[in-house]
Protein backbone atom coordinates (compact mmCIF):
# COMPACT_ATOMS: atom_id res chain seq x y z
CA UNK A 1 0.00 0.00 0.00
CA UNK A 2 2.69 2.43 0.86
CA UNK A 3 4.42 2.04 -2.72
CA UNK A 4 1.15 2.56 -4.23
CA UNK A 5 0.57 5.87 -2.38
CA UNK A 6 4.49 7.12 -2.79
CA UNK A 7 4.14 6.21 -6.52
CA UNK A 8 0.87 7.88 -6.89
CA UNK A 9 2.42 10.78 -4.69
CA UNK A 10 5.35 11.29 -7.41
CA UNK A 11 3.52 10.82 -10.46
CA UNK A 12 0.62 13.88 -9.41
CA UNK A 13 3.91 15.48 -8.38
CA UNK A 14 5.64 14.91 -12.03
CA UNK A 15 2.56 15.76 -13.71
CA UNK A 16 2.12 19.06 -11.70
CA UNK A 17 5.83 19.89 -12.74
CA UNK A 18 6.12 18.94 -15.93
CA UNK A 19 2.24 21.09 -16.61
CA UNK A 20 0.64 18.41 -18.22
CA UNK A 21 -3.15 18.35 -18.40
CA UNK A 22 -5.53 15.85 -19.40
CA UNK A 23 -8.03 18.26 -19.01
CA UNK A 24 -9.76 16.60 -16.25
CA UNK A 25 -11.24 17.92 -13.02
CA UNK A 26 -9.31 15.41 -10.45
CA UNK A 27 -5.90 16.51 -11.88
CA UNK A 28 -7.25 20.49 -10.83
CA UNK A 29 -8.45 19.51 -8.04
CA UNK A 30 -5.19 17.76 -7.21
CA UNK A 31 -3.16 21.54 -8.02
CA UNK A 32 -5.60 23.13 -6.17
CA UNK A 33 -4.65 20.80 -3.08
CA UNK A 34 -1.05 21.19 -2.77
CA UNK A 35 -1.01 24.54 -3.83
CA UNK A 36 -1.59 25.55 -0.15
CA UNK A 37 0.92 23.47 1.04
CA UNK A 38 3.27 24.89 -1.15
CA UNK A 39 2.69 28.41 -0.40
CA UNK A 40 2.25 27.39 3.24
CA UNK A 41 6.10 27.10 3.99
CA UNK A 42 6.35 31.03 2.72
CA UNK A 43 6.49 33.78 5.14
CA UNK A 44 3.22 35.42 5.30
CA UNK A 45 3.09 38.99 5.40
CA UNK A 46 3.08 39.52 9.62
CA UNK A 47 6.72 37.52 9.83
CA UNK A 48 9.42 39.85 8.72
CA UNK A 49 11.81 38.73 5.45
CA UNK A 50 14.87 36.59 5.81
CA UNK A 51 17.82 38.90 6.05
CA UNK A 52 20.01 38.67 3.28
CA UNK A 53 23.32 36.20 4.50
CA UNK A 54 26.22 39.11 3.10
CA UNK A 55 28.67 37.38 5.12
CA UNK A 56 28.95 34.38 2.93
CA UNK A 57 30.22 37.06 0.12
CA UNK A 58 32.23 39.96 2.66
CA UNK A 59 34.00 37.80 4.66
CA UNK A 60 36.43 35.98 2.35
CA UNK A 61 36.90 39.99 1.28
CA UNK A 62 37.32 41.47 4.48
CA UNK A 63 40.12 38.01 5.23
CA UNK A 64 41.85 38.95 2.36
CA UNK A 65 42.52 42.69 2.73
CA UNK A 66 43.98 41.59 5.76
CA UNK A 67 45.86 38.24 4.46
CA UNK A 68 50.11 39.05 3.84
CA UNK A 69 52.80 39.87 5.81
CA UNK A 70 51.65 43.69 7.29
CA UNK A 71 53.40 43.11 10.26
CA UNK A 72 55.05 46.66 10.51
CA UNK A 73 53.89 48.40 7.87
CA UNK A 74 52.30 50.78 10.61
CA UNK A 75 55.09 50.86 13.14
CA UNK A 76 55.25 54.57 12.63
CA UNK A 77 51.26 54.99 11.83
CA UNK A 78 52.14 58.27 9.61
CA UNK A 79 54.16 56.42 6.96
CA UNK A 80 53.19 56.15 3.26
CA UNK A 81 52.89 52.61 3.39
CA UNK A 82 50.62 53.04 6.37
CA UNK A 83 48.37 55.27 4.99
CA UNK A 84 47.86 53.13 1.70
CA UNK A 85 47.05 49.71 3.96
CA UNK A 86 44.74 51.37 5.94
CA UNK A 87 43.17 53.03 3.44
CA UNK A 88 42.27 49.89 1.78
CA UNK A 89 41.47 48.31 4.55
CA UNK A 90 38.84 51.17 5.38
CA UNK A 91 37.28 50.98 1.57
CA UNK A 92 36.64 47.05 1.80
CA UNK A 93 34.57 48.14 5.35
CA UNK A 94 33.08 50.97 3.21
CA UNK A 95 32.04 48.41 0.48
CA UNK A 96 30.27 46.10 3.53
CA UNK A 97 28.42 49.07 4.69
CA UNK A 98 27.48 49.85 1.21
CA UNK A 99 26.20 46.07 0.40
CA UNK A 100 24.22 46.39 3.93
CA UNK A 101 22.80 49.72 2.33
CA UNK A 102 21.86 48.61 -1.11
CA UNK A 103 20.25 44.91 0.76
CA UNK A 104 18.35 47.52 2.77
CA UNK A 105 19.60 45.25 5.15
CA UNK A 106 20.95 47.75 8.01
CA UNK A 107 18.49 46.81 10.68
CA UNK A 108 19.85 43.43 10.19
CA UNK A 109 23.06 44.21 10.61
CA UNK A 110 22.85 46.54 14.05
CA UNK A 111 26.63 44.97 15.09
CA UNK A 112 27.78 45.42 12.43
CA UNK A 113 26.41 48.92 11.24
CA UNK A 114 28.54 49.98 14.50
CA UNK A 115 31.67 47.95 14.24
CA UNK A 116 31.83 50.20 10.65
CA UNK A 117 30.88 53.48 12.11
CA UNK A 118 34.13 52.92 14.44
CA UNK A 119 36.31 52.43 11.17
CA UNK A 120 34.81 55.51 9.88
CA UNK A 121 35.51 57.77 13.10
CA UNK A 122 38.73 56.87 13.24
CA UNK A 123 39.28 57.37 9.91
CA UNK A 124 37.95 60.59 9.97
CA UNK A 125 40.12 61.15 13.03
CA UNK A 126 42.99 59.88 11.63
CA UNK A 127 42.51 62.43 8.36
CA UNK A 128 41.63 64.88 10.73
CA UNK A 129 44.21 64.73 13.64
CA UNK A 130 47.21 65.24 10.96
CA UNK A 131 49.04 61.44 11.29
CA UNK A 132 49.32 61.05 7.57
CA UNK A 133 52.69 61.85 7.35
CA UNK A 134 53.90 61.88 11.21
CA UNK A 135 57.17 60.15 11.53
CA UNK A 136 56.74 60.67 15.50
CA UNK A 137 53.39 58.76 16.47
CA UNK A 138 54.18 55.01 16.34
CA UNK A 139 51.76 52.08 17.47
CA UNK A 140 53.53 51.11 20.81
CA UNK A 141 53.33 54.70 22.27
CA UNK A 142 50.05 54.49 22.60
CA UNK A 143 49.12 57.98 20.77
CA UNK A 144 45.93 59.48 19.52
CA UNK A 145 47.30 58.57 15.78
CA UNK A 146 48.27 55.14 16.99
CA UNK A 147 44.56 54.56 18.18
CA UNK A 148 43.46 55.60 14.96
CA UNK A 149 45.10 53.08 13.41
CA UNK A 150 44.66 50.21 15.31
CA UNK A 151 41.05 50.74 14.98
CA UNK A 152 41.54 50.76 11.28
CA UNK A 153 43.77 47.83 10.97
CA UNK A 154 41.69 45.64 13.56
CA UNK A 155 38.20 47.35 11.86
CA UNK A 156 37.75 44.47 8.55
CA UNK A 157 38.41 41.62 11.40
CA UNK A 158 35.66 42.89 13.71
CA UNK A 159 33.45 43.58 10.83
CA UNK A 160 33.57 39.85 9.94
CA UNK A 161 32.62 39.25 13.28
CA UNK A 162 29.64 41.35 13.75
CA UNK A 163 28.56 40.39 10.52
CA UNK A 164 28.22 36.33 11.75
CA UNK A 165 26.83 37.66 15.19
CA UNK A 166 24.28 39.97 13.81
CA UNK A 167 23.25 37.06 11.51
CA UNK A 168 22.68 34.50 13.92
CA UNK A 169 21.16 36.49 16.16
CA UNK A 170 18.57 36.98 13.65
CA UNK A 171 18.09 33.42 12.45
Amino acid sequence: MRRTTTAAVLLVAALLTAGCSSGDGDEEKARAESAPAASSTAPSPSEPAAAPTLSTEWQPKLDAATAGHHDDVCKTVGSAACVTYITELAEVVYDVRDAIDTAGATAAYPETMDAIQDVEDASAGYAEGGCAGSSEATLAEGSVCGGYVATLLTGPGIVSLTMTTDELTAS
